[in-house]
């Protein structure tokens, strides 16, 4: 079954472009998208268990450079 998130990210300035096609190469992640108001981009996520989420937000997400923070939204229904 898994786990399905939104993870909602701020970037800092000039940075939309690359960050958007790093997130797109992860195979977790099953949509991205540049969006308007208080976060920059919002992506759609697919993985296995809470240990993976962690490590991809933690680990690959926030080591994009460009990132400056997160928030992690996991769908419940």
């Amino acid at each position: 079954m898994g786990i399905t998130a939104f993870v909602l990210i701020k970037l800092k300035p000039g940075t939309a472009g690359e960050v958007l096609k790093t997130l797109k190469k992860f195979t977790e992640v099953i949509e991205a998208h540049m969006v308007t108001g208080i976060y920059d981009i919002v992506i759609n996520v697919k993985v296995k268990d809470l240990k993976e989420l962690g490590e991809l937000v933690a680990e690959k997400i926030h080591e994009i450079e460009g990132v400056s923070s997160t928030v992690t939204c996991i769908v419940v229904a």
